[in-house]
């Protein structure tokens, strides 16, 4: 119940959602690099002395959504018209916040529910992208960019 009410007080928006917790808390990775299905290592574009990260076109100039993209692209995804579940396909939804910078990124389970990592906390499933939208006081800003890729690509 404890895990829940974190989430909860820094992702209000889930109050009213149907979500559960799916995995422990952990620093060891982050949204991006859920999103992309690891769970070794944190991704971000720019690296930060206080945190290494990993981005697969390496070391970016900025952080842009285009960035993003950019990278997913690599990995087989392609820009689509909406996050509406499609068997034999799998999604990510990038949300950014209110100076539209990437803030956070979901994964379309093979189900049609969607995973999130939730920063330092722990991973859940959400049955809406909307459950963590919000601005940055509770929530992750807004959905704006869904991409998808044949399952089982790289």
């Amino acid at each position: 119940m404890g895990d829940s009410i974190s989430l909860e007080l820094r992702y209000q928006s889930l109050r009213s959602s149907d979500y559960s917790i799916t995995s422990p808390r952990t620093p060891n990775y982050n949204c991006v690099a859920w999103a992309a299905g690891e769970d070794r290592r944190p991704w971000w574009p720019i690296p930060y002395d206080t945190a290494p990260y990993y981005w697969p076109l390496g070391e970016q100039e900025d952080e842009s959504l285009d960035v993003f993209i950019e990278c997913f692209q690599s990995l087989g995804y392609e820009v689509c018209d909406d996050e509406n579940f499609e068997p034999g396909f799998e999604k990510v939804a990038i949300y950014v916040d209110e100076d539209g910078m990437p803030s956070h990124m979901a994964r379309q389970l093979a189900s049609g529910v969607w995973t999130s990592k939730c920063g330092d906390l722990e991973d859940i499933s959400h049955q809406t992208l909307s459950a963590l939208e919000g601005d940055r006081s509770y929530g992750y800003g807004t959905v704006v960019c869904i991409m998808k890729r044949q399952m089982g690509e790289i």
